[in-house]
């Protein structure tokens, strides 16, 4: 009976380091170096980037990313800002900041709504020949600009970077597992060097080459499809185009769903179970086996608070908590601006994952739609 109780801590500890495999190489986004020219010495140097942003009802958002684009050392060649059927004043207010802005057309049928925002954006940008979408609640550190033409300058293919998830309010600390098993779902920071056919693109912020985008199609190629980013890699791998992703600690920040607890839960649920049929069969087994070794240590640390259980059970159970707690202290941190308490705390993050991952799976098998800014999104 003892030995079959010490299997639980033991697994736990030997499942633990299976988040390496896949988070073991993280790549940050290079900073580059730009000198700006005083304010009276003539205007600040001007990148060959098109930046795109599709907004629906941004109001609350849009001021913050579009004053640090204006902000930034190397200017971008143009901005866009596809207002996509808002029923507040978003339209109004990036026009005040000085982007130029286009009303989507009626979504036509079988068009998701992003995807149809971002072809009408690609459709309008004549300056740059890169395109750079952003989603709406991102903001740019100064040399974010710079920092991503000279890695288009510097590297081939298409290139994402996931933004630094910056959070205020408590209940934003939840989303620390999410984050973390999104950056593992695209399988892009191994330690084997992931191949050009199995990293996926991270949707917020996603910077292509007109060439390649007229390659692929552009987004008519998933217009129908909720994870656009997961897809447009598969297209792109196909005509072999290679993708790579960065992660934007210092450079490109987001603060996703300071509204509430409600909009939090709507937004994750809206796509994750989703994002889990279109994770690699390799990222998904390890993500499940490190997800597994938490779960046993949180069943070992309620049969160790409510039975007496032998000093080695007690022991082994304690070593498995620390190993957890101070992996996530890592990973949270690679991810976002994530507590160390919310890191020691990691069962109360891990179970409201695995609460809301288990519903998105079971309203998606019931072909439950989630209402998304007035859309409903299957």
């Amino acid at each position: 009976m003892i030995a079959a109780m010490l299997v639980l801590p033991g697994l736990a500890i030997i499942l633990a380091p299976a988040i390496w495999l896949i988070l073991g190489r993280p790549r940050i986004l290079p900073i580059a170096k730009l000198e700006t020219p005083p304010e009276d010495q003539g205007e600040k140097p001007s990148s060959s980037i098109s930046i795109i942003i599709p907004a629906r009802n941004e109001q609350n958002n849009i001021v913050s990313l579009l004053e640090s684009i204006n902000q930034q050392s190397l200017r971008p060649a143009e901005v866009i800002v596809v207002d996509d059927h808002s029923s507040d004043d978003t339209a109004s207010i990036a026009s005040s900041l000085g982007a130029r802005v286009i009303s989507a057309e009626p979504l036509p049928d079988g068009w998701m709504g992003k995807p149809w925002a971002c072809q009408q954006g690609a459709e309008s940008a004549h300056r740059g020949n890169r395109l750079l979408f952003l989603d709406a609640d991102l903001t740019l550190e100064p040399e974010a600009i710079a920092s991503l033409q000279q890695l288009a300058n510097t590297t081939s293919g298409v290139h994402s970077v996931c933004p630094y998830h910056q959070t205020k309010q408590a209940y934003e600390q939840l989303s620390a597992f999410f984050n973390v098993l999104m950056l593992a779902g695209v399988n892009a920071f191994g330690r084997r060097e992931a191949s050009t056919n199995q990293s996926a693109l991270f949707g917020q912020c996603m910077m292509i080459s007109t060439e390649h985008y007229q390659q692929v199609n552009g987004h008519s190629s998933v217009k129908d499809k909720t994870l656009e980013n997961f897809h447009l890699a598969k297209e792109l791998h196909r005509l072999n185009i290679s993708c790579s992703c960065y992660l934007g600690k210092e450079s490109i920040n987001m603060r996703m769903y300071p509204s509430g607890l409600h909009e939090l839960w709507q937004s994750w649920k809206k796509g994750f179970s989703g994002a889990a049929s279109h994770t690699s069969g390799n990222a998904l087994l390890i993500s499940s086996l490190w997800i597994t070794s938490m779960m046993l240590t949180i069943v070992c640390l309620i049969v160790l608070l409510s039975m007496q259980c032998s000093p080695l059970f007690a022991t082994i159970t304690t070593a498995a908590y620390i190993i957890h707690w101070l992996q996530c202290s890592i990973v949270f941190k690679l991810a976002g601006q994530f507590s160390l308490l919310n890191a020691l705390l990691f069962p109360i993050s891990l179970l409201f994952y695995q609460v809301l991952f288990f519903s998105s799976v079971i309203d998606k098998k019931r072909g439950k739609s989630t209402n998304w800014k007035g859309r409903e999104v299957h």
